[in-house]
């Protein structure tokens, strides 16, 4: 009887352990912008602000986009002041 239950702990801890090293691939993607590596070809989306991407270009490695896979903001109207 302790035997079954040591097998079934181990198996639980494997299926854990399995499950936590599965890669996220949605967690890091959603930032609203993208680092377009020339080099590799590859799109990295995890930047919250342009300036942050744009430091992560290293130079000549790429160039920053806004995330395609977002919806646009809307845009924002400015209240119009008195001139006088």
């Amino acid at each position: 009887m302790r035997l079954g239950m040591t097998k079934r702990v181990l198996a639980l801890v494997t299926v854990a352990a399995a499950l936590a090293a599965t890669p996220q691939s949605g967690l890091a993607q959603n930032g609203p912008w993208c680092l377009v590596n020339d080099q590799k070809g590859s799109t990295s989306c995890a930047f919250v602000s342009r300036d942050q991407c744009m430091l992560s270009t290293g130079g000549n490695v790429g160039h920053c986009i806004a995330n395609p896979g977002l919806p646009s903001p809307a845009p924002t109207r400015r209240a119009r002041g008195s001139n006088g």
